[in-house]
Formats: C-alpha cells, structure tokens, sequence
C-alpha cells in the first residue's frame, strides 16, 4: 500500500473510529487541554493549522529522567539520536542529512529567548534534563515566524512554578544511578510572589558510557525568572551556565560493531584511534535573556527579548585539534494586535529577528589529546537577519485563516588571519528569501477539524558546513529550499478522553546538503541537488479509567505515534555516480513508538513503551543498512508521602530485549565506519523529593 492509499484508508477510518467512542463519561477524567505557543496562536492543538506535538511534564517523566532522546522519538516525524552520551541529534522529517553531530536545520526558542546561534547550531545538550518542563515542536518548514531551517522549529520550555498556596518557596532533590556508571543530581529551588517567581536549577550528570572513550560530564546551573512590574508590564529573564565534557569513540564498521560493539574506533596502519588521541568534545557556555512584554492596551502587545552567549570550544579529533570561540547576541521583537475584524476574531503578528555571531577558529595537529603542530586560524562573522509579519481571521465560524510571510537575509564573512593560503576577507552572501506560509482549518464536527497548509523553508548551510572542522573554507555550497504541502485531520472526542491526529505532507527540498567524509575521517558538504520527501505521521492518545475514581485501578492511558515515509533523492549526481531515485540517507521507511502508563492504589504507577524502527540506509548509494530494532522499556513509581513530604521512588529497565542497535549512525562515513553500538539491556532507578 503507497503512502496516498495509507493516508486515504487512515483518514476514513480515523474520524468514523473517534466519532464512534463519543459517547457520556460523566464520572471520569480527559486528558488535558493545552495551548500551543507555534506561530503565536495561544490555541488550543484542535484549533491550529499546523502539525504541532507538544511534550508534557507527564511525558518527559516516562524513561530515565537523563536526556531527550526517547522523550522526542516518540513524536511522528521526529527522531532524536545518541551517538554517545552527550552527543545528540535531532531529526525532524528528515533533517538530520546534514547534522554529523549537534543540532542544525532547526531553530530553537526558549521562549522569546533564541537558543540557536547566528551560524545555524543548536548546543541542547547544554541543557540538563530537570530543567526542561516542556517541549513543543513544529514539523515541517516554520521559516514565515522563525527565519532559516527547513526542518521546524522548536520550543523549550522551563519547568512551571508549583509553590504550595500556603507556602512562599519550595525545594526538590532528585538523584538518579543507572548501568555504565550513570548517575545524576538535580536540585530545584522555586519561589513565588505576588509579582516575583523565579526558580533555579543546577544539575549534575556523569556516565562512563557502554563504549570505551565515551566518558561524559556535565554540570549546569539555570535560573528563569519573572516579575509583574505593573498592570500592563512584565520582564523575563533567563540564565544558562552549563560546562561539558564528553569523549567519542567513533564509528565502527559492521564487522568490528559485531565482534566487539564496546570497542572505541581503533587505530589502521595510519591514523591513531580514538581512545589513543583522547576524541571527544568540551564545552562551556554561558547564556543570558532579558525580555519585555508590554500591553498598550485591550488589543496591542509589544514584546522584545536579547539572548547573549559565549561559547569555549574545544574538539580533539582524531586527525587535528580544534578550539573555538563563539560570541553571538541576538534580539527578536514583535508586536500583536488581537481584536475584532468585522464580527470576527482577528490576529496580527509582526516583527523582526536579528542575529550576530562573531567565531574564532584554530585548527591544529592532534598528539594524544593535546594541540601540536602548526595553527591555521580563521575568523567568521555570521549575520542574519529577518522581518517577518502574519494574520490569523476567522472569517466564519469554526473556519480559521492564518497567513504570514518572512523576508530573510543570511551571510558570512570570512578570513582567515594564520595559516595559508592568505585570501582576505571573503563574503559570503545569501541573497534574500521570502519565505510564505498560507493554513487554513474548519471544525466541521464537534472535537474534529481538518487543516490544509502550504510553506517555504529556507536553510542556509551552518558554520561547520561552510567551515569544516578539518579547515577551508567551502563558499560553494548554497542554501537549501523547498516548499511543503500538508494535510491533516485533528480530534479530540470522548470528553477529551480520546486524542488523535493524522497528517500527510509533501516536501520538495532544493540543494539539499549532505555530509561526505574522506579517507581521514575529516568532513565536508556537498549539494545533492533535490529531494522528494513524502510522509504520514500519526498519533493517537486514550485516558481510559474506570467508574470508580476510588479503589485499586485507578488510570490507564495508552498513546502511540506512528511515521510512514517515502523520502528519495530526485536529482544527486557526483562525479560518475547516480543516486538519483536512491532513499533519502538516514531516513528509515516506517517507525512506531507507542506504550501505557498504568495507576495502581493512587500511587503506584507502571509506564511501558516500544519503539520500532525500519532499517536506515547508511549511504547515498543505498548499499548498507542498519537493521531494523524493537526497543522495550519499562519504568516503575512509587509515590507515596513520607515524614510530610512528597516522595517518587522509581526503577527502569532499557532495551528489555537486549536488542544489539545503533542508535546513532555515522552518514556516509569513509571506510564504512558507519556504526555507533548503543548500550545493551540497563537499568536504573533513583528518588525525588520535594521539602
């Protein structure tokens, strides 16, 4: 069956099967009601013309309470991976072509506060797992409100202040120990006012790692803050101090992965391995934001945030030595008028975004984990910059209209200042992109709506493409584009009970970047031509409880997500090779996450869950696959209160199946090291209080 029949058979059955649970509930629970920040909507999901997910408290609760990655997989259309502890990526409908590592192709907001630099990279793996609260994620191109990424866009979101009424202040301690040497400390102190509340987080995590060099450490500390400063004014603020350390051990080829998957790269008659030159990634960044929101009146809202960062560098490979410093600093400000168009609801949105990174990059030899040899230093100067402004009408009722268009401008200049060969500065310009976005929706029952969406996405390559780790400068490459068509169906029946969206989308996508390798291990970006992406993503959620709130059974929520893709290369010539026609590198054809979480006696809880996962094409020549996987995992709670105090006691167990997988895989890497072995069957458990 093609993805067209897929979509057509799911979207028959889906509004017939949610109509037919519609049915009384007076005497239980629905799930919860939320509103989605994504395109400044300040809706509810059911009403929003666009596939949006957002991630819970209850959801980021369900694994090990240590990092994202199963947390994000579980929504359709997105994966997140781990190459090793600490070095992440994430996907979202197909992104993840040009990301060796780290975050690119998606733009990431902590509110109005901008968490990816001016050269297009995301450090989330800065962020310590207890200070996220939530997690919204846009799929598809959000290039009309957010300026470059073709990919989405991202919203993270500090945990919410929960003070007891009686209290002022609270404080929470969570410790977590797991297999590998795992262990994690997270200490939360909130306070809330009647105008002040503001909440600090420090976290402390180590792992030794299931593979030889992949030690990690970090230690974080985030405050977020608050005040009403009168009537129609409040100020934010956000401060990040993070400092990271974490070693890689390399790809492995499938021989070397199946004779011993702990194994770091080892050594070849000419290159050192990974363990001997010490590869790895060290990190220390500091982050601070301070918005303003300011309400004229009933209608108009002006709000502007500046986000500063400086980053201190450093990444021993295993070919040379790389440091760099980052300093960016940026500013998104917007103004809102919310009112009546006619007899109608409408909304403006219009602003501008504007960013400048200012990098200096030495590369050098590598002996044993420290600099040697000669330097080669070069400086770049990244600048973007964009307007951008949208309406939202609803020029009847249940029949929602959103529009918007951004103007985009994007360009580096580089120089190198040490080394050779001496060119001066070099511009590198992106000429500007209009980037438009038109959606529109209607509820045409009660609780299910049906939306339509056409987008342009716009991704100039990131500082590491133009600028390799490896050294040179690659003016060449050109910025991806592409326009997307969606359509979907959205529910919410059974008194909210029962939740559920279907989305069929088709993305044509422009110069896409692909990375390469060469016979070092150093990488470089080359432009692929055009790619045919093409998908279904599925979700569905029930809170199923019995008659009786009281008793032993208390909650049972099962949830699922299913992604089907068809994603090609439409045009990929290098050199004498075609891949035209070939699947999309990195891209598997189906994935399906689901589980249940199960309440006992009001404080005894069960969370299951499943992961599958369809073999990954490794090349552009499609002539190796990681196999498919099946990931079991259980978590267990106990909550009960001890001494006046909240308790959660909780234990887990990963990969219950002791499956052998690669959960971060290396894209065309030379030699066919293409493979990172995830670790196999773990466990952990921990504790959390709050006083």
């Amino acid at each position: 069956m093609n993805l067209l029949n897929s979509f057509a058979f799911c979207a028959l059955f889906f509004p017939a099967f949610l109509a037919a649970q519609d049915r009384s509930a007076d005497s239980v629970s629905q799930l919860q009601t939320v509103s989605i920040k994504g395109y400044e909507t300040g809706r509810a999901a059911l009403q929003l013309p666009a596939s949006v997910s957002l991630v819970r408290q209850q959801d980021l609760q369900r694994y090990a309470n240590i990092n994202l990655v199963p947390v994000l997989s579980s929504i359709p259309g997105v994966r997140m991976e781990e190459r090793s502890p600490g070095s992440y990526r994430l996907s979202i409908r197909g992104s993840l072509l040009r990301s060796p590592f780290g975050i690119r192709n998606i733009k990431v907001y902590q509110d109005d506060f901008i968490l990816t630099d001016a050269g297009g990279n995301t450090y989330l793996n800065l962020l310590d797992f207890n200070a996220v609260g939530s997690v919204e994620i846009i799929r598809g191109p959000a290039s009309s409100l957010y300026g470059t990424g073709t990919g989405g866009a991202v919203q993270v979101g500090a945990p919410v202040v929960q003070v007891p009424d009686n209290r002022k202040r609270q404080l929470g301690l969570q410790l977590t120990a797991g297999s590998y040497g795992q262990f994690s400390e997270a200490l939360r102190w909130q306070e809330k006012g009647k105008k002040l509340q503001w909440q600090l987080n420090q976290g402390h995590f180590q792992s030794n790692g299931y593979r030889e060099n992949s030690r990690m450490r970090r230690d974080a500390l985030q405050w977020n803050g608050g005040m009403q400063t009168g009537k129609r004014n409040r100020i934010d603020g956000l401060f990040l101090f993070s400092n990271l350390n974490y070693r890689t051990p390399g790809g492995l080829t499938q021989a070397q992965a199946e004779a011993n998957p702990r194994q770091a790269r080892p050594a070849t008659a000419t290159l050192p391995g990974a363990a001997e030159q010490q590869a790895g990634i060290m990190n220390t960044s500091v982050l601070a934001g301070l918005s303003d929101r300011f309400r004229f009146s009933e209608h108009w809202t002006w709000t502007s945030a500046v986000t500063g960062m400086f980053t201190d560098f450093e990444n021993p490979f295993i070919t040379n030595y790389e440091t760099r410093r980052e300093w960016n600093l940026g500013i998104r400000s917007k103004l809102e008028y919310q009112g009546m168009l006619g007899s109608m609801p409408f909304k403006w949105t219009s602003g501008l975004e504007w960013q400048s990174g200012y990098y200096t990059i030495d590369s050098t030899g590598n002996r044993g984990g420290a600099p040697s040899g000669p330097v080669v230093q070069d400086r770049v100067l990244a600048r973007q910059q964009f307007a951008f402004t949208q309406f939202e009408w609803e020029p009847f009722r249940n029949f929602i209209v959103q529009a918007g268009v951004s103007i985009n401008d994007f360009r580096y200049t580089l120089e190198r200042t040490q080394g050779n060969p001496q060119t001066g500065k070099v511009l590198l310009d992106f000429n500007a992109v209009w980037a438009p976005r038109f959606a529109i929706l209607y509820q045409f029952l009660d609780g299910l709506s049906a939306f339509a969406s056409v987008s342009r996405g716009f991704s100039p390559p990131s500082i590491a493409e133009v600028r390799p780790s490896a050294g040179g400068f690659n003016t060449d490459l050109q910025a991806e584009k592409g326009w997307s068509r969606e359509f979907g169906l959205k529910a919410s029946v059974w008194r909210g009970r029962l939740q559920g969206t279907i989305s069929a989308f088709n993305f044509d996508l422009e110069d896409a970047i692909v990375r390469r390798t060469d016979a070092s291990g150093a990488e470089f970006f080359i432009n692929a031509g055009g790619t045919k992406q093409r998908g279904i993503e599925t979700s569905l959620e029930a809170l199923l409880l019995p008659l009786e709130k009281s008793g032993w059974f208390n909650q049972l929520r099962i949830w699922g997500s299913l992604t089907l893709n068809d994603f090609h290369f439409d045009e990929y010539k290098t050199g004498s090779n075609d891949f035209s026609g070939n699947a999309l590198t990195g891209v598997p054809d189906k994935g399906f996450v689901g589980g249940a979480d199960l309440t006992l006696f009001r404080t005894l809880h069960f969370m299951g869950s499943f992961q599958y996962t369809d073999p990954i094409p490794l090349n552009d020549a499609n002539d190796a696959y990681a196999q498919a996987w099946r990931l079991w995992t259980l978590r267990a709670e106990w909550r009960p209160k001890l001494f006046a105090r909240d308790f959660t006691f909780f234990a887990g167990i990963e990969n219950i199946g002791d499956m052998p997988y690669s959960l971060g895989n290396d894209l065309n890497a030379f030699g066919r090291r293409y493979f990172n072995p995830a670790a196999e069957r773990n466990y952990f458990g921990g504790l959390r209080v709050r006083f």
